[in-house]
């Protein structure tokens, strides 16, 4: 009808243009005009678009596909979508496909399990050597931590301990066992070392390598701080309760049972869960494309962070297969800094050493204040024991001149007393009162 009437008001030279005749109805401009183009869609614009909403639709379909099941988020979709389609699509886009998908990114949520035995002294603990500066460069802070998982029927518990490029994101090395031991946190660092210990090796040689961890009695363990000094490495600890001080390593494990938790539950024994959480770490180093990575996954991110150079298929029609590998040019390119290096290590331990001290006194003064809370609370406690004790006694020799009352009863009393309510008739059976002490 609208429409109607301003097509009338065009014939007639003198008539009201088009917004004055959409005010007169009240109808907004671009509703009108909107419902316009639907219905003169002479080229099929509208659906030429509905056709690529549902195509870009069906690789999103594709993506969670082959990432196992998981919803990633929209900058992931982004990322996914140009490296595995070539195809460049706006984030709103995404985000209102996913609506579309009735789909959800799958969110972090909260770890329960955040207790775990720790080291309280400052002067028995390593230092915070990298002090939440983690990015300083591939392979040089090495991240490490311990998360448990669950699988089965009875949510039988195991334990996951991983090494971790902080730089890169990389996955460096990692151990699945039944019990959050020592050798769980030795045998993730061997692999470790065996995968990438010459890449180690080699930055150690012109830079200090950081392994940072959180006061966990594993990781303090001596037999392990001496494995890391042997090897070259500097021990790091965040400060005890300060999650932030490990903050990429908790993001990443929240990221992981995001994404498998549910997974390893429907396993059905231990050997499954491991190999699915063992297929899942393997997959995030070489297939996750990471917003945050240039697109890239982070073993590609690694190769473009130590030689500058983007990897590709091919580089100006030279093919990729034809030229040398990163891990080549980065070996050239190391010869050349061992000198200035050195020096840098050298400024770089004397800081550090200077960062560690402390004033004994104040440290001497803390340890007799935290002394002195620990015997009080003790003493509040033996006191209470011994009140409870002499309650105790007194409901116990009550209970027992109750037990001879029992038997001076007649049956006729002894039938009344089968109903509870009873008892209350009788001070001699009032030490049931005192009972309720004990819960």
């Amino acid at each position: 009808m609208v429409d109607s009437f301003i097509n009338k008001q065009k014939v007639s030279k003198s008539g009201y243009n088009t917004s004055q005749c959409l005010r007169m109805f009240g109808v907004s401009d671009s509703g009108y005009y909107a419902w316009k183009g639907r219905r003169e869609d002479v080229f099929g614009k509208q659906a030429e678009k509905r056709s690529e909403r549902d195509a870009i639709k069906e690789l999103m379909r594709r993506i969670i596909i082959a990432r196992n099941g998981v919803v990633p988020g929209k900058r992931t979709f982004r990322v996914e979508l140009f490296r595995r389609f070539d195809k460049i699509v706006n984030t709103k886009k995404i985000a209102s496909l996913m609506a579309e998908m009735n789909v959800q990114a799958q969110m972090p949520h909260k770890d329960a399990y955040k207790h775990q035995a720790s080291h309280n002294h400052v002067c028995a603990a390593p230092p915070n050597a990298v002090n939440q500066n983690f990015f300083i460069g591939p392979r040089r802070v090495i991240l490490s931590d311990i998360t448990y998982l669950y699988y089965g029927e009875y949510r039988s518990p195991f334990y996951l301990c991983v090494f971790r490029d902080a730089y890169t994101r990389e996955n460096l090395g990692w151990s699945i066992g039944r019990y959050m031991s020592l050798q769980l946190v030795e045998e993730a660092y061997r692999y470790m070392m065996k995968s990438h210990g010459t890449e180690l090796d080699e930055v150690m040689k012109a830079n200090e390598v950081y392994v940072h961890h959180d006061q966990g009695s594993q990781y303090l363990a001596s037999s392990f701080t001496e494995l890391l000094h042997n090897d070259g490495f500097v021990q790091s600890v965040s400060a005890r309760g300060n999650s932030q001080d490990n903050a990429p390593m908790e993001s990443f494990f929240g990221r992981l049972k995001t994404a498998i938790l549910d997974m390893v539950a429907m396993c059905r024994d231990f050997s499954s869960a491991r190999k699915l959480v063992n297929g899942y770490l393997n997959a995030y180093n070489s297939e996750h494309y990471q917003y945050d990575l240039a697109g890239l996954t982070p073993e590609e991110f690694y190769q473009y962070a130590t030689t500058g150079v983007y990897p590709l298929d091919n580089y100006f029609g030279v093919p990729a297969s034809v030229m040398m590998t990163g891990g080549d040019l980065k070996s050239i390119r190391r010869r050349y800094a061992d000198e200035e290096a050195a020096v840098r290590r050298e400024a770089s331990r004397k800081k550090r050493e200077g960062k560690r001290l402390v004033d004994p006194k104040k440290v001497i003064i803390r340890d007799q204040r935290v002394l002195k809370a620990v015997i009080d609370k003790w003493k509040d406690k033996e006191t209470t024991a011994s009140i409870q004790i002499t309650k105790m006694q007194d409901a116990l020799e009550k209970a027992k001149r109750a037990l001879e009352f029992i038997k001076t009863l007649t049956e006729e009393k002894l039938s009344e007393l089968r109903e509870p309510l009873a008892w209350r008739k009788y001070t001699e059976l009032s030490y049931v009162f005192l009972m309720n002490e004990l819960f």
